[in-house]
Formats: structure tokens, sequence, C-alpha cells
């Protein structure tokens, strides 16, 4: 199962994280002065890889995947 980055990107957003920096092949997201993730520039991205960043930011992976289905 694959979702879009820009739903996973919006998702993201609402929950509170930042853009923290937007060139080359990943957008780093994140909170300013906390954890942080890439998230690459693909059009769609596959579940583990978006379960793992969701991981590395600390936030609920069943509450997002609902909101990126």
């Amino acid at each position: 199962m694959s979702y879009k980055r820009q739903k996973v990107l919006a998702a993201l957003l609402r929950e509170g994280m930042e853009i923290l920096r937007d060139t080359g092949p990943h957008t780093i997201i994140g909170r300013a002065g906390g954890s942080r993730s890439s998230l690459p520039r693909h059009t769609e991205l596959d579940r583990r890889t978006v379960r793992k960043i969701v991981q590395q930011l600390g936030l609920d992976w069943t509450k997002m995947e609902k909101e990126v289905r």
C-alpha cells in the first residue's frame, strides 16, 4: 500500500510539525529543537516509509494512518 506525499505532508503539518528545510531530494520535517525526519520527494510513499517517519517523529501511527488514506 502506498500513500500520496501531499496527504502525508498535510497530516504531519496538522499534527504540529514544521518544514525545517525544503531543498534537495528530501523535505526535512519536525519540531525546532526536537525530533526530525526526512520526507522523500516521491509522489507515492511506501507504507513502511511513512510508518518509519511517523515513528521517528514520535506520533501515533494508527491516527496518522486514518488521516493519510
